[in-house]
């Protein structure tokens, strides 16, 4: 698992992994702190390195307003 994403909070941590679930690919939020809130290291998105290359496009397209 490779972390590709850090994250100031779980809410924008979990937007971005039900992107990457629309787009078929496994991933983990990790570093879930008090308040739900990532503490001074944030929220980590986790994916299997086989699909790194995959995930950072599908968040690409999903923060240009790509529907594709």
């Amino acid at each position: 698992m490779k972390a590709i994403k850090n994250y100031s909070t779980t809410v924008d941590a979990d937007l971005a992994k039900i992107t990457l679930d629309a787009a078929g690919v496994p991933s983990v939020v990790v570093g879930i702190g008090v308040a739900m809130e990532g503490g001074p290291s944030g929220v980590q998105l986790l994916v299997p390195d086989e699909f790194v290359e995959t995930a950072l496009r599908a968040l690409e397209r999903s923060s240009a307003g790509d529907s594709r």
